[in-house]
């Protein structure tokens, strides 16, 4: 029997900031000797119109002018991540449980993904009680393992409902990025500054189909992962003394159009899936450039990357919540399956979901 992706709920701060509003947050963190026409041309390649930005609501404070205050320690950014990431991942999770039909109780699994934050007891616990879900539910926590997270997630939900088809699984990514935007010179912390967003995502994985007035999703067919040959250099994501540090290479694109294709073509290939017969792509947008290389290593239309834009465009990155936000879209819209989703983290590593 196989493990249908039941419902996708998302939920989104309260804080929202047009592009406007990021370029006056940047021009006050940003160290001067950068010249403020390279903040204003990332932002207008960003692709971004709109994000979700909990560090806005906490205000000067949090940002203060530079030589006005330090800036936040680790803790304060972790008390923000842990204020905003509880209210997102119970807002996503409870709309995800309504709309599958799935009674609370019946949740057997809690699997949540974060890389933006720790803090134990965490969010699994959170959602348990908080969403009155049975506490003897098995716990897994995918910690720290970057935009992809959601794909790992979705993998243990799979796995609990292949292995015992009376389990269900309630899935939940959960993201603050803005607890980590840094006072920095260095161009990969300036374009992390600009692409990183806020957002909570949330699945239920059973054994049973949705009910027939829900939008169409599938199930899981198969989930692969894959380490890229020398690249461990091009993305990481480490604790520092002021929040987590993210290194963005340059070469990224560059790399995803070498190997994205091949690996692809070679896991498709094994389930009898040509490029061809995809009906919806979800490109994790780790910014337009990635979106594009991936587009042209796997020589796709342009509407293929269409809701992989939109999402960028009126949500940001919002790291390991943005594919499960992706899929919903083509859920919404009914797009026909299979479905492939994509995402890429430190490593450099990809990871694909096959929905169908």
């Amino acid at each position: 029997m196989p493990a249908h992706l039941r419902s996708i709920a998302m939920a989104l701060p309260e804080e929202r900031m047009p592009r406007a509003a990021w370029a006056a947050i940047a021009d006050r963190i940003t160290p001067p000797d950068v010249d403020r026409a390279v903040l204003a041309r990332l932002a207008d390649r960003s692709g971004i119109d709109e994000r979700g930005c909990a560090a806005a609501g906490a205000g000067a404070a949090f940002y203060p002018d530079p030589g006005a205050a330090p800036p936040p320690g680790t803790a304060e950014r972790m008390a923000l991540w842990s204020r905003t990431a509880r209210t997102l991942a119970a807002r996503a999770s409870a709309d995800a449980l309504a709309r599958s039909g799935v009674d609370a109780s019946r949740i057997t699994h809690v699997i949540t993904a974060s890389c933006t934050g720790f803090e134990s007891p965490g969010i699994d616990a959170h959602l348990i009680e908080t969403l009155g879900l049975p506490r003897t539910c098995r716990r897994l926590n995918v910690g720290f393992m970057g935009c992809h997270a959601a794909v790992n997630a979705l993998a243990a939900a799979r796995d609990a409902v292949l292995a015992d088809p009376g389990a269900a699984a309630l899935v939940c990514c959960a993201e603050v990025s803005s607890a980590h935007f840094h006072r920095s010179s260095r161009l990969d912390q300036l374009v992390a500054n600009t692409l990183f967003a806020d957002g909570a995502a949330a699945a239920v994985v059973c054994a049973e189909a949705a009910p027939a007035h829900s939008p169409p999703a599938g199930a899981i067919l198969a989930t692969h992962g894959v380490l890229i040959p020398d690249s461990a250099g091009e993305m990481r994501w480490d604790v520092g003394n002021h929040g987590f540090e993210m290194t963005l290479g340059a070469r990224v694109p560059d790399i995803l159009r070498a190997h994205v294709g091949p690996w692809v073509l070679d896991v498709l290939g094994r389930h009898g899936i040509d490029v061809s017969d995809v009906g919806g792509w979800a490109i994790h947008p780790g910014g337009p450039r990635v979106i594009d290389a991936v587009a042209e290593a796997l020589g796709l239309a342009a509407k293929a990357t269409t809701p992989s834009r939109e999402v960028l465009r009126t949500c940001g990155n919002m790291s390991s919540a943005t594919l499960l936000a992706i899929l919903a879209r083509l859920r919404d819209a009914s797009t026909p399956t299979p479905w492939v989703g994509l995402a890429f983290g430190p490593g450099l590593v990809g990871e694909m979901v096959v929905v169908g």
